[in-house]
């Protein structure tokens, strides 16, 4: 082999080398990246996950159910008066604030939030739910949009543009959202200059219940009107007119409150079986016998043969067993310390809400609420009975009776207080609050947080709103009966004095309304809830 040759194919080696090198350096690089960026990764996931280890809190939400997180508030303004919010509207506010939220400020949020996850749910004329995002039109260019993408895709939330010289839109956008329930966010006085941003959540029900509670002149063949032939028992609740309510004594009798009855009779009393056959038929032929020879119905008057009157008096009696009427539909649980009264409200959207109202009776409701937990509150509803023969005593007529109250008022939450009470602090403070996610601006915190609700409990159903922001026998003729004492054990759910209430969803245990009622009152002034910049 020639030199030439000899030197033409060291090069080719030397170029083959390094592209060898070139390959493997390359290789090390991209090996290098790779590493870096898991390294990096895993790093910011395990930070991540610190802090969520490190951030601890007793109001986390381990679903969608009855937590303690739903009765935080009444805990933390338990102040013996009217109180409503809504849990549902706030928990929405939330996770909307936690999903533009990072590091320390996220970790506090999702501490609360926990494995809650916001259900969606189908707009009617008769439940509203909406999320939006208010920007005022100088500081739209700081919002990032990748928040406000997530909060259309996942929330279904509007954007929209604001001069923030006044409330009219906002206030609009409101009233819109709430079916009507809720006027207003915000006042004429208030001023909007120092906001940047409002996020808010607004969600409304105007729902009837399955029955009305009380019979009324538009159910009329509804009235409640109870009577068991030969047995000593009978019970009657009138038929409600437009403004002829009741009235109880409430709170300790102070006050008298308009009110509707309700009721309920099981006969779980088998007379026959009690007292024997033979033993009836002997007593009453006795009777029956005595009647006709003092010829009450006159000398004239055909009497019935006493066996022919016995047989058609024992199929009679004997029909009275396991008879179970109700003035409408609901559920109760009783003890010595608590009356329960729960009632369904008509399923729209394929959902159906439950009103639970709760009333102690030894001990105030003050105090019932300072000791409440979740857990003992979410077993009370378990034991929630339907009323069918089934559930209660035998050998007895078990009567149900109660009146309960009806109100109608607006209430608003402390809220920015009450979030940093249970541990959401640093998104309130502007030295340390980081909503990156949110803006780009590196100063953004939320100046305030606002809830304001609004309820109305009527004998047709139950309106509620609430806005969170992060800004009701005759006889006639000559007639011969014999009447059986008959054993009666009475159910008193009467509401006479302070309750709480709660507004669920039957299938998910997810809360929507709670509040107390410590005076009944009809008010019509609405409002509505708020967390913003």
């Amino acid at each position: 082999m020639d030199n030439e040759n000899v030197e033409l194919l060291k090069k080719k080696k030397k170029a083959k080398k390094r592209k060898i090198l070139i390959v493997i350096i390359i290789c090390l690089i991209v090996a290098a990246g790779i590493g870096l960026y898991f390294y990096f990764f895993n790093n910011k996931q395990t930070n991540i996950e610190t802090r969520k280890k490190e951030v601890k809190s007793e109001y986390e939400m381990s679903g969608n159910q009855l937590s303690e997180f739903d009765l935080a508030f009444l805990k933390l303004e338990n102040q013996n008066k009217n109180k409503v919010y809504s849990p549902l509207s706030i928990k929405y506010a939330l996770e909307m604030l936690s999903e533009g939220a990072d590091k320390d400020t996220k970790a506090q949020i999702d501490a609360v939030i926990g494995k809650y996850a916001a259900r969606k749910y189908q707009n009617s004329s008769n439940m509203s739910f909406a999320n939006a995002l208010f920007v005022k039109d100088s500081y739209k260019d700081n919002i990032n949009k990748e928040y406000t993408s997530k909060l259309k895709t996942k929330y279904d939330a509007e954007v929209i543009n604001d001069s923030f010289k006044t409330a009219t839109n906002v206030n609009k956008w409101v009233k819109n959202k709430t079916l009507g329930l809720i006027d207003s966010l915000y006042s004429d006085a208030d001023d909007l200059s120092d906001l940047d941003f409002m996020l808010i959540n607004a969600l409304a029900i105007d729902m009837n219940w399955v029955k009305n509670i009380q019979a009324d002149t538009k159910h009329f063949n509804d009235q409640y009107s109870i009577h068991y032939d030969h047995e000593d028992y009978s019970a009657y609740i009138p038929v409600l007119g437009e403004t002829d309510y009741g009235t109880i004594k409430f709170n300790n009798k102070t006050m008298n409150a308009k009110a509707v009855e309700f009721g309920a009779t099981l006969n779980n009393y088998d007379i026959v079986k009690e007292l024997g056959e033979d033993t009836i038929r002997k007593t009453v032929k006795n009777e029956y016998n005595k009647w006709v020879a003092q010829k009450e119905c006159g000398e004239d008057y055909d009497y019935e043969d006493a066996d022919v009157y016995l047989d058609k008096y024992m199929k009679e009696i004997n029909a009275n067993y396991g008879q179970v009427a109700t003035s409408t539909d609901f559920y109760e649980y009783h003890n010595e310390d608590l009356k329960v009264f729960a009632k369904d409200l008509k399923q729209y959207n394929g959902v159906t809400l439950q009103y639970v109202g709760i009333m102690p009776i030894k001990e105030t409701l003050k105090t019932y609420i300072e000791n409440l937990k979740a857990e003992d509150l979410t077993e009370t509803i378990g034991n929630l009975k339907q009323i069918k023969s089934e559930n209660y005593a035998s050998g007895k007529i078990i009567q149900i009776k109660g009146s309960t109250p009806v109100f109608q008022y607006n209430d608003d939450l402390d809220l920015m207080n009450d979030l940093k009470k249970i541990g959401i602090k640093d998104v309130f403070d502007s030295q340390k609050a980081n909503l990156s996610k949110i803006t780009t601006d590196k100063k953004a915190f939320i100046s305030d947080a606002k809830h304001k609700a609004t309820i109305e409990f009527s004998n047709e159903g139950i309106k509620a709103a609430a806005v969170t922001a992060m800004g009701g026998r005759g006889a006639a003729g000559c007639v011969f009966d014999y009447l059986y004492d008959v054993p009666v054990e009475t159910i008193d759910l009467t509401f006479e004095n302070p309750y709480m209430y709660l507004i669920r969803d039957k299938e998910t245990g997810e809360i929507w309304f709670t509040g107390t009622v410590y005076e009944p009152t009809v008010n019509t002034n609405k409002d509505a809830t708020i967390l913003n910049k």
